[in-house]
C-alpha cells in the first residue's frame, strides 16, 4: 500500500504544481452574478475531477501492479453489476461536466439522476436496502418496498449533498466525516485513504477559493460514497443504519426544511435561494467558522456514537441543535 500512497500523493502534487494549466485547459468557472452567490470573481470547477482522476488512478493501479480484480473491489457479487456501477460514476460525472458547462434545468438532472440510480438498484442487489438494521430496535424486512426505498434514499442523499455544498470546506467535511467512518470500520481502507488524500489538495484548494467542486463532483461523489454506504451495510452485520444516518442527518433536515419552506412560500423547490444553514451562519461567522460549525454538527454525535451508544438520542440532540441555530440565525 506505501507504494499507492507515494503515487498518489506525488500525483496530487502534480496537480497542485500545474493547477493553473489544467485551470486553463479545462475552462470551466462557477460566475458570480447570481443573487444566490456570495463569491466576487469567477471559480473554476475542477474538485470533482480532481477527485476522479484519483479515484481513476486507485483503480489502474489496483488492477495492473496488485492484480486485483477492479470489479471486486467495492464488494459487489458480479462484474457486470461492478461495470455498471463504475460506468454510471463516469456518466455522472459528464452530466455534471455538461452542466457545469452549458447549464442543465433541474427536470433535466433529477430524470438523468433517477435512471442511473434505478439501473444499479435493480441490477445489484448489495445497492438493495431491503432489511433495516437500527441500534435500539430489532432488525425489519422492507422487501416489498425496498427498490423505492434504495431510489429515494439515494435521490435525497445526492441532492441533500448538492445543496449542502454552499460555502467553502462544507463539503470537503462531509466527504472527511464519510472517510472517517470507514477508516474506524476498516472498511475500504485503502480507497478511502485515496479519497483522503484528494479531499486534503481540494480542502487547500477550495480554502483559497481557487476550485468548487462543481455538480461535475456533486453528481457523482454522493452516488458513490451512498453505494459503498449500502455495500458496507448489507456486507457487514455490525454496521447499522442510524450509525450512517447520524453522518447525515445535518445536509438531509436542510434539503427537508427547504424543499416543504419552499413550497409553502408557493415557489419551486428547486429554485436556489439564500435559506440553507451557511446562509444564515455566515451573516455571525466568517465563512471558515461557519463551515466548521456546520461539521461539529456531525463529527461530535458520530464520535460520540462510537463510544458511548445511544445513537438514537444523539439523533434527537443533532435534530435539536440544526433547528436551534436556524431559529437563532435566520433573522
Amino acid at each position: 500500500m506505501i507504494y499507492l500512497i507515494t503515487l498518489i500523493i506525488i500525483l496530487n502534487f502534480i496537480i497542485l504544481i500545474f493547477f493553473n494549466f489544467f485551470v486553463k485547459k479545462i475552462n470551466i468557472f462557477d460566475y458570480p452574478g447570481d443573487k444566490r452567490k456570495i463569491h466576487k470573481k469567477k471559480i473554476s470547477l475542477l474538485g470533482g475531477i480532481i477527485f476522479l482522476f484519483n479515484i481513476l488512478c486507485y483503480l489502474l493501479y489496483s488492477f495492473i501492479y496488485e492484480n486485483i480484480n477492479v470489479f471486486e473491489i467495492f464488494g459487489f457479487k458480479n462484474s457486470f453489476s461492478s461495470f455498471i456501477f463504475i460506468f454510471s460514476i463516469l456518466l455522472l460525472f459528464v452530466i455534471g461536466y455538461i452542466d457545469d458547462k452549458v447549464g442543465l434545468s433541474a427536470k433535466y438532472r433529477i430524470f438523468f439522476l433517477s435512471i442511473i440510480i434505478l439501473v444499479n438498484v435493480l441490477i445489484n442487489p448489495i445497492l438493495n436496502i431491503s432489511i433495516i438494521k437500527l441500534s435500539f430496535a430489532t432488525a425489519f424486512s422492507i422487501e416489498n418496498f425496498s427498490i423505492f426505498w434504495t431510489f429515494l434514499c439515494f435521490l435525497l442523499f445526492i441532492n441533500a449533498f448538492n445543496f449542502f455544498d454552499g460555502i467553502n470546506l462544507q463539503s470537503a467535511g462531509l466527504i472527511y466525516s464519510v472517510c472517517i467512518f470507514f477508516f474506524y470500520k476498516n472498511i475500504y481502507f485503502d480507497f478511502f485513504l485515496v479519497i483522503f488524500i484528494a479531499n486534503t489538495l481540494f480542502v487547500y484548494l477550495n480554502y483559497q477559493s481557487k476550485t468548487f467542486l462543481g455538480n461535475n463532483g456533486s453528481f457523482y461523489i454522493p452516488f458513490l460514497l451512498g453505494s459503498l454506504f449500502i455495500s458496507s451495510y448489507n456486507n457487514n452485520t455490525e454496521i447499522v443504519a442510524d450509525e450512517i444516518v447520524i453522518l447525515m442527518l445535518i445536509p438531509g433536515w436542510d434539503l427537508v426544511r427547504l424543499f416543504f419552506q419552499r413550497l409553502i412560500n408557493k415557489t419551486s423547490p428547486m429554485v436556489p435561494d439564500k435559506k440553507h444553514i451557511h446562509h444564515y451562519l455566515i451573516k455571525k461567522f466568517s465563512k471558515t467558522n461557519s463551515a466548521l460549525i456546520i461539521q461539529s454538527l456531525t463529527w461530535i454525535p458520530f464520535i460520540l456514537s462510537q463510544y458511548i451508544g445511544y445513537i438514537n438520542l444523539l439523533l434527537i440532540a443533532q435534530t435539536l441543535c440544526y433547528f436551534f441555530i436556524i431559529a437563532k440565525y435566520k433573522s
